[in-house]
């Protein structure tokens, strides 16, 4: 990957075109099944996009596909068997405005298995079954608890991706194990100190120059804040962030959405959402 500038190549990971997330009401729509609407998926593409019956093209919201021909192809199958001619799919979507790659960002609800609901997501089912990772796209947001949950379950048990090394979270107190690393990177660990300068803010997750940090626009704490995530809290916190490193001045980690940052430990969680 050539590196045209950190911030932008992070923005087209995300899916995200601005600094600030999507608006709420947008991110709930591919999380509500009662705003879903029957539709018939014509094709899983070779890049694992589905097209419609009627011409459209869905991306499926905070879903990133492994990048392996063999692992792909594995998420394919699964993805042609649950979205069949004659099962029932819904799509609720987030916006009918296609995203700059054409696709519809949306959410995709489908016939359960077994003794499952009758209807369940298919971005929790990919998820669930270590078939793909959570990506912290804006359209997701609002989707986020369930999605980390059935990601979590899945590492866990480290099924599919988590069965590999080359999927896994990084200790931050590792910094060198971040050194080339590619794509998306799960790190986790707890912040010792926040750092301002000029207009960024920084979570130091150690004393030294050369260690793991994270970096956030102070333009864009106020989205963060009304997230239930203020990141001036964080000292002494565990937290598990995801996006792309950059190696340029020691690796760093730039957050521009508050999808990208989850507090471990239900009882963090619990304390952030009451400040």
């Amino acid at each position: 990957m050539t590196k045209l500038g950190f911030a932008a190549v992070g923005l087209a990971l995300l899916g995200v075109a601005a600094p600030c997330i999507a608006a709420a009401s947008e991110a709930t729509g591919v999380c509500a099944l009662d705003a879903g609407v029957p539709i018939e998926i014509a094709a899983v593409g070779a890049d694992l996009d589905l097209s419609t019956m009627d011409g459209r093209r869905v991306a499926l919201s905070g879903i990133e596909f492994p990048s392996g021909a063999a692992a792909r192809e594995t998420v394919r199958r699964f993805l042609a068997e649950r979205l069949s001619a004659g099962r029932l799919v819904f799509l609720a979507a987030a916006t009918a405005a296609p995203d700059r790659w054409g696709g519809v960002p949306a959410g995709l609800f489908v016939e359960g298995v077994g003794a499952q609901a009758p209807l369940v997501s298919l971005a929790e089912t990919l998820l669930e079954a270590g078939l793909a990772r959570f990506r912290p796209d804006p359209a997701a947001f609002a989707c986020r608890n369930g999605l980390l949950a059935a990601e979590a379950q899945a590492r866990r048990r480290r099924l599919g991706l988590w069965a590999s090394g080359e999927y896994h979270v990084v200790d931050a107190g590792r910094p060198e194990m971040l050194s080339g690393q590619m794509g998306m990177v799960l790190v986790e660990g707890v912040v010792g100190a926040i750092g301002e300068a000029g207009g960024s803010l920084y979570l130091n997750f150690g004393p030294r120059r050369g260690d793991f940090a994270v970096v956030i626009w102070k333009r864009n704490l106020e989205t963060f804040v009304r997230a239930g995530t203020s990141p001036r809290m964080l000292t002494g916190r565990r937290v598990r962030v995801r996006g792309l490193i950059d190696s340029a001045f020691g690796p760093r980690m730039e957050l521009v959405s508050p999808a990208q940052i989850e507090l471990v430990g239900d009882e963090l969680l619990g304390e952030a959402r009451r400040r």
